[in-house]
């Protein structure tokens, strides 16, 4: 009976390893649901948010264009180059701050190219790439104003952009030092900033970048400052579905190779040299050199 039993442990033991050892290779070899879906419709899926400039916006001729856009550009033409397919379309779909996590997991795009910010409860749902960019929380007020921190805000209103990262941590922030600040949540960033010209909010609380890009499109921007300090850290970087790690590989050896090149400087200077120094200039090149990583 003894004998019995241990040459059925043994052969469950026996069976336990060959399907372990089936298992393994069937995950080695099956492909990635990213590229898989590429190759099999023959598109390249990029959703892009139409109002963060300088990272993705949508000019008066309906053309999208970006920072962003620019990488995810350079991204597409890796794909059309590893998977042979000269013939690879390009499809651009708008995403919202709703709706971002649940196309990526959809499949409905396979890359998001805008300004999104990179976090650990964030990477529970979805995945990132290499960092693109970083910057962190500020705020923008009129310039007669004499409102330099959070607590010169105490009794007034402040506006922030629903459903960034910024607006949860300035939200708790000032939740948790009982500031007694009005918080006004605006769908869309120009919104937020209509609403500080026509003196609706006394301060405009966003991601710095973000903040930069609004000035540059303001009806006046001579009358708005910002108050040169940072509350928070914002990393951002692009964003699709939380297990294609060969796609991941993919972008991110994109990335440092052209962090490693004089390429990365030439998109900079595009999109952000002519902001002088509130581009965070020496924050980026830090950045590209730190994650140039080698073959």
């Amino acid at each position: 009976m003894f004998i019995h039993r241990k040459n059925a442990f043994g052969s469950l033991m026996l069976f336990s390893f060959i399907v372990a050892a089936f298992s393994s290779l069937a995950s080695a070899n099956a492909k990635d649901i990213t590229l898989e879906r590429i190759e099999r419709t023959n598109n390249f899926v990029i959703g892009f948010r139409s109002d963060k400039h300088p990272f993705s916006a949508v000019t008066p001729s309906g053309e999208v264009h970006g920072y962003s856009i620019d990488l995810c550009q350079g991204i597409y033409e890796t794909l059309k180059k590893n998977l042979n397919k000269p013939d690879l379309k390009l499809k651009m779909i708008e995403v919202t701050a709703d709706n971002r996590f649940d196309y990526i997991n959809a499949g409905t795009v396979d890359i998001i190219c805008s300004a999104s910010s990179w976090t650990l409860d964030r990477q529970k749902k979805v995945s990132f790439s290499l960092l693109t960019y970083v910057t962190g929380a500020e705020m923008l007020v009129k310039d007669d104003s004499r409102i330099r921190s959070l607590k010169n805000l105490s009794g007034k209103k402040a506006g922030m952009i629903y459903g960034t990262l910024t607006s949860d941590i300035m939200t708790k922030r000032i939740k948790r030092d009982k500031l007694d600040i009005e918080l006004v949540s605006y769908k869309y960033p120009d919104q937020g900033i209509e609403a500080l010209e026509n003196k609706e909010i006394d301060a405009y609380i966003a991601d710095r970048i973000i903040l930069i890009g609004l000035l540059d499109a303001a009806n006046a921007p001579d009358d708005l400052k910002l108050v040169n300090r940072f509350y928070s850290y914002d990393p951002y970087a692009l964003m699709f579905e939380r297990q294609s790690l060969d796609f991941k590989l993919l972008v991110d050896s994109y990335l440092a190779e052209l962090y490693r090149s004089d390429k990365s400087l030439e998109l900079f200077n595009k999109w952000f040299s002519h902001m002088g120094i509130r581009s965070n200039e020496n924050i980026l090149r830090a950045m590209f050199k730190l994650q140039s990583i080698p073959e």
